[in-house]
């Protein structure tokens, strides 16, 4: 069996970059079972989308994110991905003493993508606040 490889995304904002919909996106990759070092990204994230709401007090929040998954590999699996945002103070959404906001996809064929996946927070982020987000993705086995 393939060892898990867990690529996470880091994705930079600031509040001009929030409103004009912009962001900067850094990515790297870990594998647990590399040879040699070699590390082989067998899926990642596209199409990355903010979902907004309103509060009561009128701010515009960040409550989740939108996106597609596409399998790099030469056989059909799964993939589980998960996220947490970053708010000021070290303030992270879903608190670090909570579950990981994540979902599963269903399995996906080799080389296919597969798109209208979210993930949704059960307290926003004002998009004022918004310092950081990271994402990872790992295979299931």
């Amino acid at each position: 069996m393939y060892g898990i490889l867990t690529m996470i995304l880091i994705v930079a904002t600031i509040s001009m970059a929030i409103a004009d919909e912009s962001i900067l996106t850094q990515s790297f990759s870990n594998s647990e079972s590399g040879k040699n070092g070699l590390i082989t990204p067998r899926g990642h994230i596209e199409d990355f989308s903010w979902t907004k709401k309103v509060s009561s007090d009128g701010v515009i929040e960040i409550r989740g994110i939108g996106f597609s998954v596409v399998n790099d590999s030469k056989v059909a699996q799964s993939f589980e991905i998960c996220t947490i945002i970053q708010g000021p103070l070290k303030k992270f959404t879903p608190s670090l003493d909570s579950p990981l906001a994540c979902t599963n996809t269903d399995e996906i064929e080799a080389y296919e993508k597969s798109v209208n996946h979210s993930i949704g927070f059960s307290n926003g982020v004002k998009v004022s606040e918004l310092v950081d987000i990271s994402i990872t993705i790992q295979e299931l086995g």
